[in-house]
């Protein structure tokens, strides 16, 4: 049937909609924007040119082949599978040989690798009591598995930690808004990923929490956030600093009395500064201080790859840079508000 004139327009209509609703939905506030604007604003009262300094681009997550671990596989004989039958241990065997259970997403690698320990645990226990050859053999086989499978264990949890689809969106995705708003919770998020860390010990419990913690972790991605804007502000605003620096010391305050460009330029660094990007600059302090502890320690954790921790090393010294950005800015306009006698509080 032909599509009347009208039927023709509606569809062009919402055709506008859906592609104006995802471009707003795309586009999301990041602090590179506020600085664009701060420095715009700063330029128009100052009547000069204010550069924008370059975007650099921030330290890449790994690819996947340098953080894949490859686990050592145990290669059971029908033989001895059978002999497993009278065990648990047999129907976990069986489990992890079926088309499923050769796909599993690398948590439920890691819940399985953490039952067949506890499986075999079981299994060696229930054969030591018997007293025949075969129980004999079938007992020394099985803690050598043990012990293969024991010392295999961190390479999965390390796996889980860096390849997991939801952890990788949190280390690698930003999503900037949410360091605007006053509810970000890092406190929830660091208690996330403490309890991703104890599941290095095979005796954390995890078969019914790992995937909602994965799930939470991935839908907040908060250590990207605030990488990328740390990165963003050790990056661009100290040239704006040095910039700055000769403009306001040749801002005339005669007599110690603040003039009009002068009342003026406090009111912009209140509203951009110290309104957008001090509380922003807050919470990034806060996502740093305390997560601190357990990225240094998996700094340190050999059963993670070292592309891993180097890149992780990236961003505590993007966090130093940041730092460094943040003091300068602070300080120059200390200076220049101490001398025309202004305090940085609300525009009157």
């Amino acid at each position: 049937m032909q599509e009347s004139g009208w039927q023709h327009r509606a569809r062009g209509v919402l055709y506008s909609l859906a592609l104006l609703v995802c471009i707003t939905a795309c586009s999301t506030h990041q602090v590179s924007d506020d600085i664009s604007e701060y420095s715009e604003r700063l330029a128009r009262v100052l009547d000069t040119g204010l550069t924008t300094a370059e975007e650099q681009p921030a330290a890449d997550y790994p690819q996947r082949e340098m953080l894949l671990s490859a686990p050592a596989q145990l290669d059971i004989n029908l033989t001895r599978f059978y002999q497993l039958q009278q065990c648990e241990l047999g129907n976990l065997v069986a489990e992890r040989n079926t088309a499923l259970g050769k796909i599993q997403h690398y948590s439920q690698r890691l819940v399985y690798e953490r039952q067949l320990l506890a499986a075999l645990s079981d299994c060696i226990n229930f054969v030591s009591e018997q007293s025949d050859e075969p129980a004999r053999e079938l007992l020394t086989t099985m803690q050598s598995w043990y012990a293969a499978k024991q010392a295999a264990y961190p390479e999965h949890w390390s796996n889980m930690l860096v390849l997991s689809d939801e952890t990788r969106a949190a280390f690698s995705r930003p999503q900037p808004d949410q360091l605007f708003t006053d509810t970000v919770d890092i406190a929830g998020q660091l208690t996330l990923f403490r309890q991703l860390d104890s599941y290095l010990s095979p005796a954390t419990g995890i078969e019914q929490s790992l995937e909602a913690q994965l799930q939470a972790i991935g839908a907040t991605r908060l250590p990207a956030s605030v990488w990328q804007a740390q990165h963003q502000i050790a990056t661009r605003l100290p040239t704006l600093t040095a910039q700055l620096e000769p403009l306001l010391a040749n801002t005339a305050c005669p007599d110690g009395s603040a003039t009009e460009q002068a009342n003026i330029l406090r009111n912009v660094f209140y509203l951009f500064f110290i309104e957008r990007i001090q509380p922003l600059g807050g919470h990034i302090n806060d996502f740093n201080y305390q997560f601190a502890p357990l990225l240094n320690k998996w700094r340190e954790e050999e059963a993670l790859p070292e592309s891993f921790r180097a890149f992780l090393t990236v961003q505590q010294t993007s966090f130093l840079a940041y730092q460094q950005a943040m003091q300068d800015h602070v300080k120059l306009w200390q200076r220049f508000l101490g001398r025309c006698h202004l305090s940085p509080t609300a525009p009157g």
